[in-house]
């Protein structure tokens, strides 16, 4: 019997890889149509039963967007001349809707194969769009906030034709969530507890990601904290197609998405590995 070597066992690894990511390519080309219904019906599902129903996403992002704009324009304006500027009430936004869009992308999806366990028996709707499902009702809500931004840079300098770069951004956020989302609710089935951690964490994150401070801000010593950070160029993209100003140079976006495209082939493979466990919780 030949002696199974380190490139065998690579060989192997590389394998399972591509047959996972073929076989969840295969399963979205016949699901498509299902997940895409199923994500405008979680998008109302969030208001339901309210008098607005979905008028709330835009309603709810503008009242953010309003609360923040008195909090810099009229509070800060009277002791920070720097911070109270509607410039600064921009760049703040620029940053906070990607985290938030984030957020809610992770928070959702976390906990919801666990939820949903009875979908392992379906043979219409795989269990791993699942998550995919909430990371994609999520960009709804998103794209609301992100509309009413956009309005409100075009009156400013700011206007111009990089807000074509805008869904580079967008496809750079949903991947990179679709990848978290795979993991985390792959190990949330096994092990509730990550529901929990992944709130704290999720919190911890926002004061240590580039929304309220550029990244030439941060003390060269400690910068490459900041680069660790996988919000850090998600931000900078964002900022880039809104406001047209950015730190990072472009070649980082491409390094960026790359990365999570090869993520999505890893944290896709491992969910479906992990998923023949699933009917032991259910």
């Amino acid at each position: 019997m030949p002696a199974v070597t380190p490139w065998h066992r690579l060989s192997g690894v590389l394998d399972a890889i591509r047959a996972d990511s073929s076989a969840i390519l295969r399963d979205f080309g016949r699901s498509w149509r299902v997940l895409g219904a199923l994500t405008v019906i979680e998008s109302r599902r969030k208001y339901a039963g309210s008098l607005l129903g979905m008028l709330w996403y835009p309603m709810y992002s503008a009242l953010l967007l309003g609360s923040y704009c008195f909090l810099y324009l009229v509070v800060f304006r009277i002791r920070f001349k720097t911070l109270g500027t509607y410039e600064y009430v921009l760049f703040v936004f620029s940053g906070l809707i990607p985290y938030l869009g984030f957020s809610e992308a992770v928070n959702s999806s976390t906990a919801s194969v666990r939820q949903n366990l009875t979908l392992l028996k379906n043979a219409v709707f795989p269990i791993e769009f699942v998550p995919v499902k909430f990371v994609l009702a999520a960009m709804f809500g998103l794209i609301t906030s992100l509309a009413i931004l956009i309005l409100m840079a075009l009156p400013t300098h700011f206007a111009g034709w990089h807000i074509l770069y805008m869904p580079v951004a967008i496809t750079a956020l949903c991947l990179f969530c679709v990848d978290i989302a795979w993991i985390l609710s792959a190990v949330a089935v096994l092990v509730p507890d990550i529901m929990q951690i992944t709130n704290i964490l999720l919190l911890l994150l926002m004061f240590v990601s580039p929304v309220g401070y550029s990244l030439d801000m941060v003390p060269a010593g400690a910068r490459f904290l900041v680069y660790l950070n996988p919000l850090t160029y998600l931000i900078e993209e964002f900022r880039y197609a809104v406001l047209g100003t950015r730190f990072l140079p472009l070649w980082t976006d491409a390094a960026f998405l790359t990365a999570c495209t090869v993520g999505a082939a890893l944290a896709g493979t491992f969910f479906r590995r992990l998923s023949p466990l699933f009917s032991d919780y259910e």
